[in-house]
């Protein structure tokens, strides 16, 4: 890892950190946070998680109706929240109803686990590049499914669900009957992250997760229906402080329509190499087998392009 002289240069001019927190609360969670901070750029990552197993089921059925109480007459109104977040798997629901005939059933199970979590920082004699890798194991599952029914005035309902960068989203405003079934799976188990850098910027930083978004919607709207997903790859953008997208889209409809909706996500980056990637010897010396800090500059089509001057 280096020697003394090597540790404390790095706390000079770039900073790694790994920030463990124990919350204590109604219940006992745990957090941690990754930093590598440069003269001129940074990338950041934090989670939280539980040693947790949750079931929840809900049902209601009744009309929205004005109340009379000492001498007034309170508006008809019915509200739903939901929020469940761990170790980056996020979901919030919102719905807000006025004067009509409302019903909703919801399940919800989940269980998360806190294990390992830690990292690593490498820095070549003689060069200017850090290698540092973050890596956690702490697997989540979360498995919902969620119903409603209802003919009146007004209904606005809102989901958000999201998976570390990616998410799902789907909102239905001013409808006068809506006819809603959804379910979805989020399920996270580890994570790897390296950031390769100097004092000065970083060059690049990848994260690699093991997750997948399994989710399902049908749907009668009869007002504004936006829907949107965005899928993001591994690759961190430092300028942006973001994720570049592999994929993601938006839509809109506005009157009556049916909506059947099935969206997969899936991530399952392994570290491991292949054993067949040892014989490739061409310029680059077997691409598989560089260090992180070689590969600046370089592709992986100069390993099977044998046509570089040796």
């Amino acid at each position: 890892m280096g020697d003394l002289k090597m540790v404390k240069e790095m706390h000079k001019r770039l900073y790694i950190m790994l920030l463990l927190a124990a919350l204590i609360g109604c219940v006992s969670a745990e957090s941690w946070t990754g930093q590598v901070i440069t003269n001129t750029s940074s990338w950041q990552i934090a989670r939280h998680s539980i040693n947790m197993t949750m079931d929840i089921s809900g049902y209601v059925e009744g009309t929205i109706s004005p109340v009379e109480r000492q001498g007034r007459v309170l508006s008809p109104y019915a509200h739903y929240s939901k929020d469940v977040a761990g170790n980056g798997a996020l979901i919030k629901e919102r719905t807000a109803a006025s004067q009509g005939k409302y019903r909703a059933e919801e399940l919800l199970k989940m269980r998360s686990r806190i294990s390992s979590v830690g990292y690593e920082f490498d820095k070549p004699s003689g060069t200017p590049i850090w290698t540092v890798e973050f890596y956690a194991d702490w697997p989540v599952f979360i498995n919902s499914s969620r119903s409603i029914d209802y003919i009146g005035q007004n209904i606005n309902d809102k989901e958000f669900i999201g998976n570390g960068e990616d998410n799902v989203g789907a909102t239905f405003l001013y409808n006068m009957l809506l006819s809603k079934e959804e379910h979805f799976n989020i399920s996270s188990k580890s994570l790897n992250a390296t950031i390769i850098a100097t004092n000065e910027s970083i060059l690049s930083a990848n994260l690699d997760e093991i997750k997948d978004i399994d989710y399902g919607l049908k749907v009668h709207s009869t007002g504004i229906a936006d829907l949107k997903f965005k899928q993001s790859g591994s690759q961190y953008l430092v300028e942006s402080r973001d994720y570049a997208p592999l994929s993601e889209n938006e839509e809109r409809y506005v009157g009556d329509y049916n909506i059947i909706r099935k969206i997969g996500m899936k991530s399952n980056h392994t570290r491991e190499k292949l054993e067949d990637d040892n014989w490739l010897p061409c310029c680059s010396n077997g691409w598989a087998n560089m260090l992180p800090s070689d590969k600046i500059g370089h592709s992986a089509e100069s390993v099977f392009d044998c046509t570089c001057v040796q």
